[in-house]
């Protein structure tokens, strides 16, 4: 397998297909007990849209005002009452943070550059994104700033790209995805206030997309090893990596490598556990859209998320 470069702009983005006599058969799961966001794209050029499932019916979240691009990437705080996400309601792609039904609209930070994928802290208090340099280029650093907008602080500066930073439960520690441990793409755990960065994944293949379970005990991602897309978890320290998916062994097809923009890795993919902590919701590209599915941690009752045209990612669930 090919390994990404380190100063290269583009990614290597998997592109699955699963075969006719693959052993699952994907069916909208009927749990009523969550409330999972996500971006839908129903047709190539349409602009991106947030919506939300209840395990019953699909419904739009739509901010104020009328986004020339949409929006993408949302996560609810705790207490349910914030939504933060990406949007172009301010030029150009920022970060923003509007109360859950819509109203109240406002970019994170005033700078001009993009920025992108915010999550909040569980206490509500802050919350983490990633920014560009310069405008919309540049390499993207992260960065953290209270929900009022004040108290913005960098917390990466290295000559690579990191993405999807995200907190732990308690606060006190973020994971994200880079490129600074070498030529692949890899998760990091760091204290909240930037010190002690850390690869926890050291493994010569892409990895993408980690989040926190609830009790902060182990960290979700999805990787390419052994030429498959497959959910792992694994400890923050590193230890006990698991693969729960193991796609290998149910007639998936291996991967097909095209080139993607970092800019697609960074929004398409993502995965987030259940509140109680015993299911994760995760994309997987099903020929060439990207759909979401719920498997249980201990890798049994794998379901597709529910029944959409066009193209699912980034998700979230919410209490």
């Amino acid at each position: 397998m090919k390994t990404l470069r380190k100063s290269s702009l583009w990614l290597l983005v998997i592109a699955l297909t699963i075969n006719t006599s693959s052993k699952i058969k994907a069916q909208s799961s009927n749990n009523s007990d969550y409330k999972i966001y996500f971006t839908l794209r129903e047709k190539p050029g349409q602009n991106a849209q947030i919506v939300y499932y209840d395990g019953k019916e699909l419904k739009n979240f739509t901010p104020q005002g009328k986004s020339s691009r949409g929006e993408n990437s949302p996560v609810v705080s705790s207490d349910g009452k914030k939504i933060v996400f990406s949007t172009y309601h301010f030029g150009g792609w920022k970060a923003a943070i509007a109360n859950i039904d819509g109203s109240n609209i406002k970019q994170l930070s005033n700078s001009r550059n993009y920025s992108g994928v915010p999550s909040f802290s569980k206490d509500g208090k802050w919350v983490v994104f990633y920014e560009h340099e310069n405008g919309r280029m540049g390499k993207r650093n992260i960065f953290k700033i209270k929900t009022d907008g004040t108290g913005k602080k960098q917390l990466t500066s290295n000559s690579t790209h990191h993405y999807t930073p995200s907190f732990s439960p308690d606060g006190s520690k973020i994971t994200f995805l880079s490129g600074r441990g070498g030529p692949n793409y890899e998760v990091f755990v760091m204290n909240s206030d930037g010190s002690n960065i850390t690869n926890i994944t050291n493994h010569p293949s892409h990895e993408s997309a980690p989040s926190w379970s609830p009790d902060g005990k182990q960290i979700a991602f999805l990787s390419i090893r052994n030429g498959y897309l497959n959910l792992y978890t694994i400890n923050p320290d590193g230890t006990k990596i698991k693969n729960i998916t193991k796609n290998e062994e149910k007639n998936f097809n291996s991967f097909t490598e095209t080139d993607q923009s970092v800019d697609e890795l960074s929004y398409l993919y993502g995965t987030s556990w259940s509140p109680d902590g015993k299911s994760i919701v995760f994309v997987q590209k099903i020929g060439e859209l990207q759909k979401l599915f719920i498997i249980n941690v201990d890798g049994t009752n794998l379901r597709e998320l529910v029944s959409t045209p066009g193209n699912q990612y980034k998700p979230f669930w919410a209490k």
